[in-house]
């Protein structure tokens, strides 16, 4: 993987190149789901439609702010141990532990269903990132981001679940499907 530049200085945080190497990939990796959540996020900010419009509109754009600002430390934090941080489509795709549906529109409610599942799933991989880099790699300040990360996008799936919560939830996408949250 081509993620390492050439470093005439080799950061020299106590990790050994191996454990650097693994950060870069651990922070590249949930770089590539902190941007494929922020295009999800955009994307359903402009095609939001329905009664709940504003609000959601509104809460789509403060969580793709949010994530823009997360990501951006990530990025930062894979260059200060030496990395390339990646930045292109293809690379994101590559390395996105989420999901994401050709031509699939969902209305506002799948919306919200989608983006609680995207932040949930974040949460375990930045949990498990979280475990990888105290225990494998030894570097603490890495799985302090994660674990600040989490607490990020715990709340952000909060917010989400606050608009469905107790309710049955009918989706609708190009699949038409039916999804109940209790």
């Amino acid at each position: 993987m081509k993620k390492e530049r050439k470093l005439i200085m080799i950061p020299k945080f106590g990790l050994s190149d191996e454990q650097r190497h693994g950060v870069i990939n651990a922070l590249n990796s949930v770089l590539a789901d902190e941007n494929l959540l922020y295009i999800k996020l955009r994307n359903y900010h402009w095609n939001v439609v329905g009664p709940q419009f504003l609000s959601l509109h509104e809460l789509f754009e403060k969580q793709y702010k949010k994530i823009q600002k997360l990501a951006d430390t990530v990025a930062e934090r894979a260059r200060a141990h030496g990395g390339q941080a990646i930045g292109t489509m293809e690379e994101f795709m590559e390395l996105t532990r989420l999901e994401e549906k050709r031509d699939d529109y969902p209305n506002a409610r799948g919306m919200i269903f989608n983006l609680v599942q995207d932040h949930e799933t974040m949460v375990r991989n930045l949990r498990e990132d979280a475990r990888i880099c105290a225990e494998v790699y030894k570097d603490v300040a890495t799985e302090d981001l994660f674990i600040g990360l989490m607490q990020e996008h715990e709340e952000m799936a909060w917010m989400l679940r606050s608009f469905i919560e107790g309710e049955g939830v009918q989706t609708t996408s190009t699949a038409e499907t039916k999804v109940s949250v209790s």
